[in-house]
């Protein structure tokens, strides 16, 4: 309390008042007495000496006033802190404290702007995550509403063909997934498959591939697939002659597929600008999801009737030609 500079200044008027009543009222009784006798408006007697008595009396006593004032306290404060307060109320103890409240209240602001700044940093960084949220969401429901939903056929293969997606861009570069979107529209099958997830379709993969630096002019990367592959927990062994991974022969390449067709793993297949996927066995003949063609994907196929097949298929008035795999396991 004694360091409150209002407080203090409250004290400092009362003390300057007593003062002022301690000197000048004594003095005004002493100077109406004095009147009194030079224009002898009161004889000297018996009564006028009474007068005067209580003058001085009323006179003394105020001026004892704050001598009283301190003793009532003393024996009422025992530890003395309102006399204390009392003798600390002067102008330089007032500046003080002022200053102190001044340099205090001027912390407590300072660390109230920087407490504001935390909580608006935390709510702007909340409202980035909403709208973060919200976009994702928004994705989502636009992916789910503009995708198709995979046809599963019996052996649990998700089925997606790059032509039903005509209307979706694939890049600036190379137009819609129908024309450039074999690759994604591939990996969109094998991962649909493998991790039983149809999240998986077209326009997600085309748009997590392309983020990845997959999507060119000419198609899709098969390095960035196989990256892509691989971040979503699955394994690769790539061979391919166009892109110079591991080591291609048509006798190596008809042993792999067969060997992973029948561990239930599926090939990512790379012919002459072009990717489609062997999806499993029947009879043992091989499986294709060609998301290229519908018609030739309802047929199986010897690993010869597959080298065929492709070697018929034209591109630009060339013919095609198997130049690699990728083997995809879990």
């Amino acid at each position: 309390m004694c360091e409150n500079s209002s407080i203090l200044s409250m004290l400092l008027l009362i003390k300057n008042l007593l003062d002022l009543i301690t000197i000048f009222i004594p003095i005004i009784l002493i100077m109406y007495t004095v009147i009194d006798l030079v224009r002898n408006q009161i004889d000297v007697n018996k009564k006028y000496l009474t007068v005067i008595g209580k003058r001085f009396f009323f006179a003394v006593l105020i001026f004892l006033v704050p001598t009283i004032v301190s003793l009532i306290v003393n024996n009422l404060d025992e530890e003395n802190k309102y006399l204390s307060c009392y003798k600390e109320a002067t102008n330089e103890n007032i500046k003080y404290y002022r200053a102190k409240e001044e340099a205090e209240k001027k912390k407590e602001e300072e660390l109230k702007n920087i407490e504001q700044e935390k909580a608006l940093v935390k709510r702007k960084q909340i409202e980035n995550t909403r709208n973060v949220l919200s976009e994702q969401n928004k994705n989502k429901e636009s992916d789910k509403n503009n995708s198709s939903s995979p046809n599963i056929n019996a052996g649990n293969t998700c089925i997606y063909f790059q032509g039903d997606y005509a209307s979706h861009s694939y890049n600036s570069s190379c137009g819609s997934i129908a024309s450039c979107g074999c690759g994604t529209t591939s990996a969109a099958v094998i991962l649909c498959t493998m991790l039983k997830d149809t999240s998986y379709e077209p326009i997600r993969v085309t748009r997590e591939v392309c983020k990845m630096g997959g999507c060119t002019s000419g198609g899709s990367s098969m390095n960035v697939l196989i990256k892509y592959l691989n971040s979503k927990g699955l394994k690769t062994d790539a061979h391919d002659t166009h892109y110079s991974l591991g080591h291609f022969s048509h006798a190596k390449a008809k042993t792999d597929i067969y060997n992973a067709l029948r561990n239930n793993n599926m090939i990512l297949f790379h012919i002459t600008r072009h990717f489609f996927v062997l999806s499993g066995l029947e009879n043992d003949k091989i499986k294709i999801v060609q998301v290229g063609n519908k018609t030739q994907t309802q047929k199986t196929y010897t690993y010869e009737e597959l080298k065929s097949m492709v070697e018929n298929m034209m591109k630009n008035g060339r013919h095609r030609e198997i130049q690699g795999y990728v083997v995809v396991s879990r």
